[in-house]
C-alpha cells in the first residue's frame, strides 16, 4: 500500500504454487502454509481486560457514566459540590458519597457485562471444535 508515494508495506512474495502431499503431514507442516484452523473464542486471558472494558465503553451508556464520574471527582463543577463540603463537615464518614453513587452502578454494569463475556466465551471455546471435511476419492478403474 503507498502512503504518499512511499511503499511502507512488507513485499509478500507471491506464491506461484503450492506442494502438498497426501497423508504425509510431517512433509505438509515443513512449507509453514496457513493451517485451517477455526477460532471460535474472542479473547485469551491477556486481553480479555483491555478488550472488554475498550468494547464495553463504545455503548454510549457506559461512556456517559464514566464521563459524569469524572466530573463528580471536580468538586468545583460537581452538581453535588455543597454535598463533598458541608456534609464531611458534620459526618465524616460518607464524605465520599457523591463519588461513590456514581462508581457503583458503573462498576456493577461493567462487572456483571464482563463475566457474561467471559461465560460466553469459555462456552463457545469448549464447544466441540468444528472439524474440516475431508474428501475421499475412488480412482480405481471398476
Amino acid at each position: 500500500m503507498s502512503f504518499f508515494g512511499l511503499d511502507c508495506a512488507k513485499k509478500k512474495e507471491e506464491e506461484l504454487e503450492r506442494k502438498l502431499r497426501a497423508n504425509d503431514r510431517e512433509y505438509n507442516l515443513s512449507f509453514q502454509y496457513a493451517t485451517n484452523a477455526i477460532k471460535t473464542n474472542k479473547y485469551n486471558v491477556f486481553t480479555f481486560l483491555p478488550l472488554n472494558l475498550f468494547e464495553q465503553f463504545q455503548r454510549i451508556a457506559n461512556a456517559y457514566f464514566l464521563i459524569l464520574l469524572v466530573l463528580q471527582l471536580i468538586p468545583e463543577i460537581s452538581s453535588l459540590s455543597w454535598f463533598t463540603t458541608v456534609v464531611p463537615l458534620l459526618i465524616p464518614e460518607i464524605s465520599s458519597l457523591s463519588w461513590f453513587t456514581t462508581v457503583v452502578p458503573l462498576v456493577l454494569v461493567l462487572t456483571v457485562t464482563a463475566a457474561k463475556d467471559a461465560t460466553d466465551d469459555l462456552v463457545s471455546a469448549q464447544r466441540s471444535p468444528i472439524k474440516a471435511i475431508t474428501f475421499t476419492f475412488d480412482l480405481s478403474l471398476s
